[in-house]
C-alpha cells in the first residue's frame, strides 16, 4: 500500500482531499500534516509515495517543502493545490517534477485523474526496480555459478565488460546442500529460499541452486555466526528444516571460510569431498565430520557401518572406498584408552574375515590371523596386520577392475545417450556394477568435477543447441533434456548462460 502525505494548513481541506479518496476506493496509507514543518518531519519519520500538498503554508512553503521530499525520496510523486493561480508557482512546481498543479476549490474528477496518473507512475516504478533487482539476482547467480566451478574472478570481469564483482567480498562461508534424489526439481524455489531466510532469522546470505541434487548457501560476514561452532549450529537447524519440507534426508556440508571470489571454486570442491563421508556413516548429515567425533566413536553402530561399507566394497571392486572404510576404523581405535584390548581384537577380527573373503587362495591363513591379532601387545602392531591384508585385496581389486579411464569414458557416452531420463547417481552405479560412493569419486578424481555438475553441462549445452539448431518449443525443450519443471529449466539455463532460453534464441539470430 501507498502512503499519502496530505499537508495543508487549513482543516477542512485535508477532510475533502480524504473524503475523496475514500470515495473513489483509493486504497492509501493516509498522513496528515498542518504545516510545512510538521509535514517536513513527518516526511523524514516514514517514507512518503505521494505528496499532496498546498503551495502557501506557515513555517514552510509547499515548493520548498516539495524540494527537501525529492531530496528524501527520488520517486516521490508530488501533487500541489492551492487557489492562488499565478505562474511563478506553477514554474517552480515544474522544476521540482510535480505530477500536477491543482487549483482550489478542488475538482473532484480532476483529482481522481491526477492521482490515479500518479498511482500509474509509482506502479510502473516498482515494476522496473523488480526488474532490475531480478536482473541483478540473475547476474550474481550466473557470476557465482561460473565461480564455482572453476573460472577466474578476473576472467568473468573482462568477459562480461568490467562487471562490479564487490559483492563476493561479502561472502565467507559456503553451506552445499545435497540430496541422494533429485528433490531442488521439484520443491518450489521461492518456498526453498523462503525456509532458508526463516532459519538463519536475518542472518545475510545468498541463495543458488546448481543442480537438482545441490544447492549453495552463501553466508555473509556477521558477528553472530563469525566461527566454526556457530555455523554448524546454524547449519545444524538448517538441515532439519530442509528435510521437513523435502521429506527426506538433506546432507549438508561447510566449506573453510572463503578468501575471495577465486577461493570460492576451492572451497566448493571441499565441501564436496567431504559429503563423500555420508556413505560410511548413518544417521550423520552434517559434513565434515570433525576429527574428535570421527575418532570418539563409542556406539557400535558406527562399528558395523564401517565392516558393512568394508564388505560392500569388496563387492562393488571398490579398492578406495575399502580402503578409506578400514582407515577409519583403525583411526576409531587408534588412540582410545580405557578401551577393552578383547573387544578391539575382536572387532579387527570381524574386520580380517572380511578381507580374506577377497582372497580365496589364502582362506586357510585366516585362522592364524585371528590369533595374531588377539596376541598383538600393541595396537600398532594389530594395525600393521590389517593394512598388510588391505593392500593385498586393494591389488587384487584393481588387477579384477578395468582401467578407470574406460570406465569414465563409458559412464559419459551414457550420459551423452541417455541425457533426457533420469540420471540418478544410484542408477548409473547400477548401471555400471559400483557403489554409488566409489563412481562419485572416482568422477571427480579422473575428470576434476562432480557428476551431478557433469550431468548438467551436457543438459544444458544440449538445450543450447536445440534452441539453435531446431524450431521446437522451449517447454519441449525442456522436457526433452531431462527437465520435468519448466520454470527451473528457465532458471538454470539463465543462470548458466546469462539469458533466458527465449532471449538466447532470439539473439542468435
Amino acid at each position: 500500500m501507498y502512503r499519502i502525505l496530505i499537508a495543508d494548513d487549513e482543516k477542512d481541506e485535508r477532510e475533502a482531499v480524504k473524503f475523496l479518496l475514500k470515495k473513489y476506493n483509493f486504497e492509501l496509507d493516509i498522513e496528515e500534516a498542518e504545516n510545512g514543518q510538521d509535514a517536513l518531519q513527518k516526511a523524514e519519520s516514514k517514507k512518503m509515495d505521494i505528496l499532496f500538498t498546498d503551495v502557501r503554508m506557515p513555517f514552510l512553503l509547499g515548493t520548498d517543502l516539495a524540494t527537501q521530499a525529492r531530496e528524501l525520496y527520488q520517486n516521490v510523486q508530488i501533487i500541489f493545490f492551492s487557489g492562488y493561480n499565478d505562474f511563478p508557482y506553477i514554474k517552480k512546481a515544474l522544476t521540482v517534477g510535480a505530477v500536477d498543479y491543482i487549483l482550489k476549490p478542488i475538482n473532484p474528477e480532476e483529482l481522481r485523474k491526477v492521482l490515479k496518473k500518479a498511482i500509474q507512475k509509482l506502479n510502473a516504478q516498482k515494476q522496473i526496480i523488480r526488474q532490475e533487482q531480478f536482473a541483478a539476482v540473475y547476474m550474481q547467480n550466473h557470476i557465482l555459478s561460473r565461480l564455482l566451478y572453476g573460472a577466474k574472478a578476473e576472467m568473468l570481469c573482462s568477459e562480461l565488460g568490467g562487471v562490479d564483482l564487490t559483492f563476493l567480498e561479502k561472502f565467507k562461508w559456503l553451506l552445499l546442500l545435497q540430496f541422494d534424489n533429485p528433490v531442488f526439481g521439484s520443491i518450489p524455489q521461492d518456498n526453498l529460499e523462503k525456509s532458508v531466510a526463516d532459519v538463519l532469522n536475518g542472518q545475510p546470505h545468498h541463495f543458488l541452486n546448481l543442480n537438482t541434487y545441490q544447492s549453495v548457501v552463501f553466508l555473509q560476514k556477521d558477528t553472530e555466526t563469525d566461527s566454526d561452532s556457530s555455523v554448524a549450529a546454524m547449519a545444524q537447524v538448517l538441515q532439519k528444516q530442509i528435510s521437513a519440507d523435502a521429506g527426506e534426508p538433506c546432507y549438508i556440508s561447510i566449506s573453510s571460510p572463503l578468501t575471495g571470489a577465486d577461493s570460492i571454486a576451492s572451497a566448493y570442491a571441499q565441501a564436496e569431498k567431504a559429503l563423500d563421508d555420508r556413505f560410511f556413516f548413518r544417521n550423520c548429515y552434517l559434513y565434515p565430520i570433525p576429527d574428535k567425533t570421527s575418532n570418539g566413536l563409542e556406539s557400535y553402530e558406527e562399528d558395523d557401518a564401517l565392516l558393512r561399507s568394508a564388505a560392500d566394497a569388496i563387492q562393488f571392486k571398490d579398492g578406495y572406498s575399502l580402503q578409506k572404510s578400514v582407515a577409519m576404523l583403525l583411526a576409531k581405535y587408534q588412540h582410545k584408552r580405557n578401551q577393552s584390548h578383547i573387544n578391539v581384537s575382536y572387532i579387527l577380527s570381524q574386520l580380517a574375515a572380511i578381507l580374506y573373503s577377497a582372497l580365496p587362495s589364502e582362506k586357510n591363513d585366516l585362522q592364524a590371523m585371528i590369533e595374531r591379532l588377539y596376541f598383538c601387545q600393541y595396537f600398532e602392531e594389530s594395525k600393521a596386520l590389517i593394512s598388510d591384508v588391505t593392500e593385498k585385496v586393494v591389488a587384487n581389486l584393481a588387477a579384477d577392475t578395468e582401467s578407470t579411464g574406460h570406465t569414465i569414458r563409458m559412464i559419459k557416452q551414457f550420459i551423452q545417450s541417455h541425457y533426457g531420463e533420469e540420471l540418478s547417481l544410484s542408477r548409473l552405479a547400477k548401471q555400471f556394477y559400483l557403489s554409488p560412493h566409489y563412481l562419485s569419486d572416482l568422477f571427480i578424481s579422473e575428470t576434476g568435477c562432480g557428476i551431478n555438475k557433469y550431468i548438467k553441462t551436457v543438459r544444458m549445452e544440449k538445450a543450447k543447441e536445440k534452441l539453435l539448431d531446431t524450431n521446437e518449443k522451449i517447454q519441449d525443450i525442456c522436457k526433452s533434456v531431462g527437465y520435468t519443471n519448466f520454470s527451473y529449466f528457465c532458471r538454470s539455463f539463465r543462470e548458466t548462460f546469462g539469458k533466458t532460453p527465449e532471449s538466447y534464441r532470439q539473439s542468435a539470430h
